[in-house]
């Protein structure tokens, strides 16, 4: 059961400590000793026998380092408003962010450069995007429509590996926010997709995975360089991540360059 913020919840609060406790497999004893308080006093918080003060909230759930969606819940089921806002994006307070987003995005052309939210879903692209995938992929999901989807138009020649690369960072992810609702059914899709495939051969001399597509005749290869809001306190900018295709050969960069 949840809590109205303003409203302690005490049962509920302690038992999701105690799950995150687990989660993190961090003793009640340590967890006392990382937050500074005996752990008698973090026993009868997570029994419901006390009631935390919203300066201790805090210091678990940096002592746990949560995600902000993750912090969030925790505040509100002992009884504290959110401290993390998730701003619709048509909202003033977003102008300056999708500016500086756009103008990095521009700047990158010739090359392609996306954004991405936490599932994989596109955010905002530039014009090179189009000529790599075959259309715009904003508002698509870049894991069920290019990766998952091996034969459709856009998707990496080399699916294997970058799928492979793909479920490592779904599993982060997942490993961070245990309890998110979404992310087990994008690995079950790409677990599906990857069953009893060995894994992709790394190139000998490859610093990077590489996502290589085949267009027309073109064989583009390519490397990834993602860029993130440094200390974003806003759930859906923190989860923002944009992508600055390279080329990584003579032949890849000409094929940009030329159209």
């Amino acid at each position: 059961m949840g809590s109205i913020a303003g409203v302690p919840d005490a049962e509920s609060f302690g038992e999701r400590l105690r799950q995150w406790r687990r989660i993190r497999h961090v003793s009640q004893v340590e967890l006392a000793g990382r937050i500074g308080v005996a752990a008698r006093q973090l026993s009868l918080i997570e029994s419901g026998r006390a009631h935390p003060e919203r300066e201790l909230v805090v210091r678990v759930i940096d002592a746990l380092d949560l995600g902000l969606p993750d912090r969030n819940q925790l505040l509100q089921a002992a009884g504290f408003a959110p401290a993390y806002p998730d701003v619709p994006v048509h909202d003033p307070r977003w102008h300056p962010f999708t500016t500086a987003i756009d103008r990095l995005l521009r700047a990158h052309e010739p090359f392609p450069a996306l954004v991405v939210d936490a599932y994989g879903t596109v955010f905002a692209t530039n014009r090179s995007c189009a000529r790599l995938f075959g259309q715009d992929p904003v508002g698509t999901n870049m894991i069920d429509r290019y990766i998952a989807d091996s034969t459709a138009p856009g998707a990496a020649a080399d699916w294997r590996e970058v799928a492979w690369v793909a479920r490592a960072r779904l599993r982060a992810q997942l490993a961070r926010a245990p309890l998110d609702d979404r992310l087990p059914g994008l690995i079950g899709r790409l677990d599906t997709m990857l069953d009893d495939l060995p894994a992709p051969d790394r190139d000998p001399d490859g610093l990077v995975a590489h996502p290589t597509f085949r267009i027309g005749a073109h064989l583009v290869r390519t490397g990834l360089l993602a860029a993130r809001f440094d200390a974003a306190i806003d759930i859906t900018l923190e989860e923002l991540r944009i992508e600055l295709f390279y080329p990584l050969d003579p032949g890849s960069e000409e094929f940009f360059r030329s159209r």
